[in-house]
């Protein structure tokens, strides 16, 4: 097909077609945060993991967003886990304080606007680790020092190496079983679903108020040529000559 430009754009045309006709089908569906909290509570089973793409590191993300956790403590939501929240501060705080110290600590909420406000709580410190990791697939993604704190019913692992959530180790550095845990919240959009797919009773997707909304309507494009999907609903596929 070397050099018979009407066979390639034909092939084009064709490959092109195939996309458009997936249009709607590729994405999950993204619940609001209380929504999607009900919809976790409502599952018969555990863990429901609870993915959280707007605040996704490994988009450039801060993962320092309070919103969903500030919900789970507010509706004193028990058996729950999040993480990680990027805050090397309360990290170093929490080691000052050992394990089973208690404190007031401002946490997560730093970076900026769709940070949210911090979390002001009394909490636990219920595990500590040094220069941790965790996995994907054989890979080792380092956390750095990490700290895990309750409050309330809600357990929250912190780190100190800014990543997005990879693997079950994130929880296991800091004595925090997630396979035990009713809901468990990730800061990632897919790279957690190799480890925290096979063990979830099921996954569920979250809008929330982070950076990286997955709504791209509400993303103000001012240089993208339009219509375009999925911002116009309807659109005039074509060849860009």
């Amino acid at each position: 097909m070397d050099k018979d430009k009407a066979r390639g754009d034909a092939l084009a045309v064709e490959i092109g077609q195939k996309f458009v006709g997936m249009r709607g089908r590729s994405l999950p569906r993204f619940y609001g945060v209380d929504e999607g909290i009900d919809a976790a509570l409502a599952v018969d089973g555990m863990p429901v993991v609870m993915a959280d793409p707007a605040d996704n590191a490994g988009g450039g993300a801060p993962s320092d967003n309070t919103t969903i956790l500030r919900r789970l403590i507010e509706r004193k939501i028990e058996h729950a886990a999040l993480g990680p929240i990027w805050d090397p501060i309360a990290v170093r705080l929490c080691f000052d304080a050992g394990v089973g110290g208690e404190l007031a600590l401002r946490f997560g909420g730093k970076i900026g606007p769709t940070s949210g406000q911090p979390v002001d709580a009394r909490v636990t410190v219920i595990g500590l680790a040094r220069d941790a990791w965790q996995g994907f697939g054989p890979t080792q993604v380092p956390v750095g020092d990490c700290a895990a704190v309750r409050v309330g019913g809600v357990e929250v692992v912190l780190i100190a190496k800014r990543t997005q959530a990879t693997g079950l180790e994130l929880f296991r550095n800091v004595g925090i079983e997630p396979t035990a845990k009713k809901l468990v919240v990730v800061k990632s959009t897919n790279h957690f679903m190799g480890n925290f797919g096979p063990v979830a009773k099921q996954v569920l997707y979250v809008e929330s108020d982070g950076p990286l909304s997955r709504n791209y309507t509400k993303i103000p494009y001012t240089r993208v040529q339009r219509p375009i999907w999925p911002l116009d609903q309807e659109t005039t596929p074509g060849l860009l000559l």
